[in-house]
């Protein structure tokens, strides 16, 4: 039932598009936050008219607890690579770089500026790659669970 573990984080996009409801559902509760942003950026990255309609496709064979599963498990990655909870920390850094400027030396708030600041920056960029993608796939999760509510209540 479960051959999407072949090596860490590979996802072939073939498998996926014949995945049943229950695969979907199983993956969606049993991957790593890993797996699951390479499961984003294998699969809804590719921008062929062909496989956006095979992934919406996908996406729609799931029943109400799949989506519920997806979405709760897009908002968690949404929430935990939100970068917005990086602006005290560097707000923080920036005043202790600009301390070491002003009162002891330039090279040492040059080192400091190196050695802080950049990582965080690029930690920050990283971590909104994985966030536009785990946004776009929510938008998707909940455009699919309102058209079958609708479909419901017709």
């Amino acid at each position: 039932m479960w051959p999407f573990r072949k090596k860490k984080n590979d996802i072939d996009l073939e498998d996926v598009k014949s995945w049943s409801k229950e695969d979907a559902k199983h993956f969606f509760l049993t991957a790593s936050d890993e797996e699951f942003h390479v499961f984003i950026e294998t699969c809804f990255s590719v921008k062929s008219e062909g496989n956006c309609v095979d992934m919406l496709n996908l996406l729609r064979r799931l029943d109400n607890d799949g989506l519920f599963y997806g979405i709760a498990k897009v908002t968690k990655v949404e929430a935990q690579f939100d970068h917005s909870k990086y602006l005290a920390a560097l707000v923080s850094l920036i005043t202790i770089i600009a301390n070491l400027y002003i009162k002891v030396n330039v090279g040492w708030a040059i080192v400091a500026t190196g050695s802080l600041i950049v990582p965080t920056l690029l930690k920050i960029v990283r971590e909104m790659r994985r966030r536009v993608s785990a946004v776009y796939l929510k938008s998707l999760l909940e455009q699919v669970k309102t058209e079958k509510e609708k479909e419901k209540a017709s």
